[in-house]
């Protein structure tokens, strides 16, 4: 399997445990109550988000909810897609001018390691000085 494979398949197991996390989180009922909001955390989190991107996300919605006065869950769902789309940060240029420090984070078996390779192999041809840490999850 190819590098570019190996991604794609990290990233099809994330969407497809988000579908699932959406489609629980829909057959529960149009109540928007604390139960929905835990639930919608959790299926964030599940689905790769992780807990701080998940929490921040939750905490918009929750608050526009509450401004704009949403009748139900759908049409909270309706603005989880902006809300996710709004933790991006965009770039005019390269992420690595002078100093950066980068935190790759993933499934396993997406391609961390060997993007990280490639881009240390990268920057070190372009007379960069690179310096690589790794960490792993306690198991």
């Amino acid at each position: 399997m190819g590098f570019f494979d190996r991604i794609s398949s990290g990233l099809h197991r994330s969407r497809d445990k988000f579908k699932e996390q959406m489609n629980i989180l829909l057959d529960r009922g149009p109540d928007v109550d604390e139960e929905f909001w835990e639930t919608l955390e959790e299926a964030l989190i599940l689905s790769d988000f992780g807990a701080t991107a998940a929490d921040a996300i939750v905490e918009e919605l929750r608050d526009e909810a509450t401004r704009k006065a949403l009748p139900d869950a759908y049409a909270v769902l309706d603005l989880l897609a902006e809300k996710i789309a709004d933790q991006f940060i965009e770039t005019d240029g390269s992420i690595f001018d002078d100093e950066a420090v980068v935190l790759f984070v993933g499934v396993n078996g997406s391609g961390k390691t060997t993007t990280v390779g490639k881009i240390a192999a990268e920057a070190h041809s372009n007379d960069r000085k690179v310096l690589l840490g790794s960490a792993d999850t306690f198991r």
